[in-house]
């Protein structure tokens, strides 16, 4: 069969379409989903699916590889990449993204998961193909066209894509055209919903993550060599005593009650101002306000900074196999590491990311089934007796094994406007002031202290078990980011009174508080009094009595680095040194500083002749990490 050019190109329309079809079909949800997803969308879900399989043919074509063997190149690598997100959704529920075949592991990672039979398959598929795709070529051969239509045809094939692109496939309408299935948030619900190809090509397009120029791995090697301190800080001696550490990320946690009066109300942080005289009180900057709660995960358990990764829609997206953090490090120490969060294991891809991290044990929302709610979420009450209960089971099944508990809570998670209306609280307002606030900002407020309360009540709740306890605990308690209210609350509550780019403009809103607590047996595995000492210790940056504030990358190393936690890891050591030298770095995209402070707490919006020597190698490292360590 020999096709003459409008044939040829009739032949590549319906082979496009009916691999567009084919990769809907591989998608592992019902079919009747995607016919009632392309409906809603009047068509457009298999059009946008349909298109780029189409010009990639007809480039092909046009390049003179003939109709058939076109469609068989471009029906084995949509094919490929189909089963590859396919399979990827259904052992890890993760999509396949466009970095996945950059970092080259991911699909290796799949396969181990494979049994031979199914490996054998998938060969025989592979040859099978290849036979079916010859005897194809041969079968339907396309006739010679002319030169300048052949020509014309690989310019057009080769142009038409770059035009629709930001059209298409990075244009928030379409987008938002696209039904989505299931919950909105959950990027598989996106990757079935709008078929893969499309998400793949409009992840590509929004989610980039760049080179530092200049980058050079060897010399990020040739770091790792003069930061490498031999295993001493692996010796653990026999008899030696670790604290536990147990870590509160508590969901927007904040001290903004101090610009309000509770004259006949209760102080929402009566207890934690209670505490904070007993331990070591500071603020870390965070990269987000109001969300974004895993870029603070990401930042302390990692020791990066995700305002570095902004391409990315969460930089947890970048973790893909065994990372290095917290957790990890401390597992070398001996260390039993759990993670719980009363959310759902796919948001944010914690389910596969803490594993990655080290943590031998999760816990998501599907343990809590049965247990009341407050406002719609697990309960801080809830959260925190789990806490417990994970630490006393593990006390009992793994005695004198230090313990490392993550915990991120979420009760406190906006939007806050009659947030706990349905729980019984009417209560408004619950504070006194004299600020210029709209009823509807009274009302979050409110509902925001409400629940600010609980928080503060839990952490006492937790403390006075800890108290109590004959084995050494060390707390940290921290505020992933400020509370999701609108502009005109932060205008009045903290009104923008600084210097445009100064530090303080340009942290205000990013600035959350920490506090790291000891119980009686901690303090006496460490011979001191008060956990300040150790503080004194290692903040020599802090020549007066000011209370620590450094950026969130910084608070894992320098909890590691107070509990006497060094010469474990070259990257946490050189993460340490530069928290010395440059305790906070803010930078508003990739590779781009525009705020530093030294440890004079001097501030700099333009780095200019500074020895930033530092910073450039601490974004070297941090891509080489993620993407050229492994």
């Amino acid at each position: 069969m020999r096709l003459n050019f409008w044939q040829a190109v009739v032949f590549l329309f319906v082979m496009s379409l009916a691999l567009a079809l084919f990769l809907f079909l591989l998608q592992p949800l019902p079919f009747s989903y995607v016919i009632s997803a392309v409906r809603r969308s009047f068509g457009l879900g298999l059009f946008v699916n349909w298109l780029p399989l189409f010009l990639v043919m007809l480039f092909l074509y046009f390049a003179g590889a003939g109709a058939a063997t076109s469609s068989t190149i471009v029906g084995a690598i949509g094919i490929a990449l189909g089963f590859a997100n396919r399979t990827k959704i259904l052992l890890r529920n993760d999509p396949l993204m466009p970095w996945d075949l950059l970092l080259g592991g991911e699909v290796a990672g799949i396969a181990h998961s494979f049994g031979a039979g199914t490996i054998a398959a998938i060969v025989g598929g592979i040859i099978l193909y290849i036979l079916a795709a010859v005897v194809f070529a041969f079968v339907i051969r396309s006739e010679k066209i002319d030169m300048k239509i052949r020509a014309a045809g690989v310019a057009a094939s080769l142009i038409l894509p770059f035009a629709i692109n930001a059209p298409l496939y990075n244009n928030p309408d379409i987008t938002e055209r696209l039904y989505i299935h299931g919950n909105i948030w959950n990027q598989v619900n996106q990757f079935n919903s709008r078929g893969f190809l499309f998400s793949f090509i409009h992840a590509f397009n929004t989610n980039r993550v760049m080179r530092p120029e200049g980058y050079d791995p060897n010399e990020v090697i040739h770091m790792m060599r003069k930061f490498a301190t031999g295993a001493d800080g692996l010796a653990r001696q026999e008899g030696e005593t670790h604290p536990h550490i147990i870590m509160i990320q508590s969901e927007a946690f904040s001290e903004l009650s101090t610009s309000f009066c509770f004259d006949g109300f209760q102080d929402p942080l009566e207890n934690w101002w209670e505490l904070v005289p007993e331990g070591i009180h500071g603020e870390i900057v965070v990269s987000v306000i109001g969300g974004g709660t895993a870029q603070t995960e990401f930042d302390v358990l990692t020791g990066l900074n995700s305002r570095q990764f902004a391409g990315v829609p969460f930089a947890f997206r970048m973790i893909t196999d065994e990372f290095e953090s917290m957790a990890s490090i401390l597992n070398l120490l001996g260390y039993r590491s759990e993670f719980m969060h009363p959310g759902f294991g796919w948001f944010y891809n914690r389910q596969n990311v803490y594993r990655h991290l080290g943590f031998e044990r999760l816990m998501f929302i599907d343990e809590f089934e049965g247990i009341p709610t407050r406002s719609g979420y697990v309960s801080e009450y809830a959260t925190i007796t789990r806490v417990k209960e994970m630490f006393a089971e593990h006390r009992e099944n793994f005695p004198n094994v230090p313990y490392f508990n993550f915990t991120v809570t979420i009760q406190n998670h906006g939007p806050y406007v009659d947030k706990f209306r349905w729980d019984g609280f009417e209560e408004i307002p619950n504070f006194n002031t004299d600020l210029p606030l709209l009823d509807v900002d009274i009302n979050a407020l409110s509902n925001y202290f409400h629940g600010l309360k609980d928080a503060d009540a839990e952490l006492s709740r937790l403390v006075n078990y800890l108290r109590e306890l004959d084995e050494p605990v060390v707390l940290v308690y921290f505020s992933d980011h400020l509370p999701a209210f609108n502009a005109r609350i932060y205008d009045v509550v903290l009104p923008n009174i600084y210097t445009p780019g100064s530090f303080e403009d340009l942290a205000r809103l990013f600035r959350v508080p920490f506090l790291i607590w000891m119980n009686d047996t901690a303090l006496e595995l460490y011979d001191i009094t008060h956990p300040q000492e150790l503080a004194k210790s290692i903040n020599a940056l802090w020549e007066i009595e000011d209370e620590p504030i450094f950026s969130a990358p910084f608070f894992g190393a320098y909890v590691m680095e107070l509990l006497g936690f060094t010469n474990i890891s070259p990257f946490w050591d050189f993460n340490t040194r530069l928290r010395r030298e440059w305790p906070i770095v803010m930078e508003e995209r990739s590779f781009a500083p525009c705020l530093i402070v030294n440890s004079d707490m001097h501030f700099y919006g333009d780095v200019g002749w500074l020895p930033v020597h530092f910073l450039r190698d601490y974004r070297n490292w941090s891509y080489f990490r993620l993407f050229d360590e492994r």
